[in-house]
């Protein structure tokens, strides 16, 4: 998913600056609640709330809903990505790619050397 809107960018980029967002990213490797994310990364609940937020507008991470018998629905969050790749087109702007969280290497690398080939 490409993302060239200045706005969606900075959103990008302020979301991978962050440490605790980072550290979030790297525990949702499977589908997990807020309150155990907060746990994991040992983080108040409020800030992790926060974080998930700020992943989701940048589209790094995906909400859940798991519907249970009960009625009661639980919603976790997931990494909804494989990467980023960043790339300067001719213009000097910025060009952003997220790449799907199932992509493999060589589709990256593919990605690449696409970008590659523009530039030439």
């Amino acid at each position: 998913m490409a993302h060239n809107d200045a706005s969606e960018i900075q959103a990008l980029f302020d979301a991978l600056a962050d440490p605790d967002c980072r550290d979030i990213l790297r525990v949702l490797d499977e589908p997990l609640p807020a309150k155990e994310v907060a746990s994991v990364c040992d983080l108040p609940q409020t800030s992790t709330y926060r974080k998930l937020e700020q992943l989701s507008e940048a589209e790094l991470v995906a909400e859940e809903t798991e519907v249970r018998p009960d009625g009661h629905h639980a919603t976790a969050y997931v990494r909804d990505c494989g990467g980023v790749f960043v790339g300067v087109d001719a213009d000097g702007a910025f060009e952003i790619d997220v790449l799907p969280a199932e992509e493999r290497p060589s589709e990256r690398l593919a990605l690449l050397w696409s970008r590659v080939s523009e530039e030439l």
